[in-house]
């Protein structure tokens, strides 16, 4: 999904097939996971520990607690605001402002391709 334009590469990832975006919530490992791994990026996983590295809450570590594939957005249960109200809401952060430190072996495919490069 490349285009010269700026406007035309936003309307092209907001118009994207959800094949396509999926590859959008990729999210970049850590050094030491990258040297164990042998890879540079991973699909963001329900449970994965990360640490944001740009934004308002840069410097912040916390767990992922939902995926949104659709939007591209990604939501970690440190990255909160306070409401008038007095609520917490969860804001999404984009999956480039993050590094993965820590992933979760619950589903089979996560604990094979850790099995194989290991």
């Amino acid at each position: 999904m490349t285009v010269k334009n700026p406007g035309n590469q936003r309307k092209k990832m907001l118009h994207a097939p959800l094949h396509k975006k999926k590859r959008l919530v990729n999210v970049a490992l850590s050094k030491d996971l990258r040297i164990q791994i042998k890879k540079r990026s991973l699909g963001i996983r329900k449970g994965d520990e990360v640490k944001i590295i740009k934004g308002k809450f840069r410097n912040t570590q916390g767990t992922i607690t939902r995926v949104d594939v659709k939007d591209t957005k990604i939501y970690i249960d440190t990255a909160v605001i306070k409401k008038k109200s007095g609520g917490q809401v969860q804001v999404p952060v984009p999956a480039a402002n993050m590094r993965i430190t820590k992933l979760t072996t619950a589903d089979k495919g996560r604990q094979k391709l850790l099995q194989i490069k290991v």
